[in-house]
């Protein structure tokens, strides 16, 4: 692990850690004396350093995370998560980088499983990508290294069924993905606007079907209403049925929800969180 700065984030003590990992560059705040609760943010560049939020300037705003695991840990009279941030590939090194470590390998490694459209993702034939999916060896590389070289450095431990994962759009589906792969380390996925729009139903079925089954875990889906968002309304309402058939319960170990006129976009995501922290951090599935 390479120290690269320390940063402060308004609404919290202490500073935020940027640091390298191998090749990936990741920030993560943690309280003074750590608790149990981890969360893993994808897109990591957008969570809490609003100093990066001009390379999107239509976002505007931060997921200001870590603040709402404040609130929300002394609402619930907890001690506040470890916010372990992790960067995707940046676009000048690999314009379709994000694409392929996002995309959910397992289901959408052959050419058939693409819907035509790719709403913005891609400008080049899928068959040019699809060997290079490999959201497989990042999240070997969260579970195994990024998150095991932050907890000990600040003297943690890892406890599972505390574990969280969030994501937004293809980050949203990362977050799902991370979850199946690997149940044993992620006991919650927490996804805004996933982006089923890149395999549609077919996508949707597989995926629910193959999420752990109800007992240690919790998902948390939503989607907005306006723009790309809108796209989602079909396949997640299949997702949402069919999560609950597997035995699910609303507000319980699921929350699906839609917020009317949310946006795809960093601000629409930041207002889901403090609810979607809460959903996690409360005992008890």
């Amino acid at each position: 692990m390479i120290d690269l700065e320390e940063f402060q984030v308004r609404g919290v003590s202490g500073s935020v850690k940027k640091v390298r990992i191998g090749k990936r560059t990741v920030d993560y705040w943690a309280p003074k004396n750590p608790g149990k609760h981890v969360i893993v943010a994808y897109d990591g560049q957008n969570v809490l350093d609003k100093r990066n939020i001009g390379i999107n300037p239509h976002q505007r705003a931060t997921w200001e995370l870590a603040q709402s695991a404040v609130r929300i840990a002394e609402k619930n009279n907890i001690l506040p998560p470890t916010v372990i941030c992790v960067y995707h590939t940046p676009y000048d090194e690999d314009n379709l980088g994000r694409l392929k470590e996002y995309t959910p390998k397992r289901f959408m490694g052959k050419r058939d499983n693409w819907m035509i459209e790719s709403y913005g993702l891609y400008n080049v034939s899928v068959d040019s990508f699809l060997a290079d999916l490999d959201a497989d060896q990042l999240i070997t590389d969260i579970t195994d290294s990024i998150v095991p070289q932050i907890t000990s450095r600040i003297n943690q431990l890892i406890s599972p069924e505390s574990t969280a994962i969030i994501g937004a759009s293809m980050g949203g589906l990362a977050a799902i993905y991370s979850t199946i792969e690997r149940s044993d380390f992620f006991h919650t996925a927490l996804s805004f606007s996933p982006h089923w729009v890149i395999g549609g139903d077919q996508l949707a079925s597989k995926m629910m079907s193959e999420f752990p089954a109800p007992g240690k875990h919790k998902l948390w889906m939503s989607r907005g209403t306006k723009g790309l968002d809108a796209l989602y309304e079909g396949s997640q309402d299949l997702a949402d049925r069919l999560i609950k058939s597997r035995g699910y319960v609303e507000n319980k170990n699921l929350v699906t929800r839609v917020l009317n006129k949310g946006a795809h976009s960093n601000a629409t995501w930041a207002h889901y969180a403090p609810a979607a922290l809460d959903f996690w951090m409360k005992e008890g599935i």
